[in-house]
């Protein structure tokens, strides 16, 4: 009789931890996958933020040029064409729409980086109306830069703690197995 119990509490404890082992295996291949879906969301935010930045930088120099006297504008080498200056409006568009889509307008620091952004184009527009000098334009992205920063450093910080159910998992399951082992040689060594 005592051998069927001790057959019989090997097994259970066998099977709890494969299913410790299991569930481990799962959720340390899952927080994976989701550590690899946050990574290529900050490659790609990172990417459209400099080309937001880049583009509206040279919005910046093409609306300073474009307010310059004709005879100025006749003697520069590297005048931007009416086709370059649609092609940095759409760009600016584009990159402006995907990376307010990435953003969750839920966090203080995305709603924040918006803002900055909303700043920076209202400040080229303005410019481009001839309702200001332009003066704020250049300051304002780079406000957004400064700022843009610290985001993406803290969302990486984030990606390289893991999620809170991989940190559990992590920390927390191979204690429980190494106990549920030890607990196991225990009860054989009394039986």
């Amino acid at each position: 009789m005592a051998n069927q119990s001790i057959a019989a509490t090997a097994t259970v404890i066998a099977a709890l931890f494969a299913a410790g082992v299991s569930f481990l295996h799962l959720t340390l291949t899952k927080e994976q996958k989701i550590s690899d879906f946050r990574q290529a969301w900050i490659d790609a935010l990172r990417e459209d933020l400099a080309t937001f930045f880049s583009v509206s930088r040279a919005m910046a120099r093409a609306t300073e040029e474009q307010r310059l006297p004709e005879a100025q504008k006749a003697g520069m080498k590297f005048a931007f064409s009416e086709d370059q200056v649609r092609e940095y409006r759409l760009t600016v568009a584009q990159t402006y729409y995907r990376i307010k889509l990435r953003l969750n307008s839920g966090e203080a620091e995305h709603i924040q980086l918006l803002s900055l952004m909303d700043q920076a184009i209202a400040a080229q527009i303005a410019a481009a109306k001839g309702e200001s000098d332009g003066r704020n334009t250049l300051p304002a992205i780079e406000s957004a830069v400064a700022y843009s920063r610290p985001l993406l450093k803290s969302e990486w910080d984030r990606v390289k703690r893991g999620e809170p159910n991989f940190r559990v998992a992590r920390n927390w399951i191979p204690p429980i197995l190494v106990i549920l082992a030890i607990a196991f040689c225990l009860i054989l060594q009394n039986v």
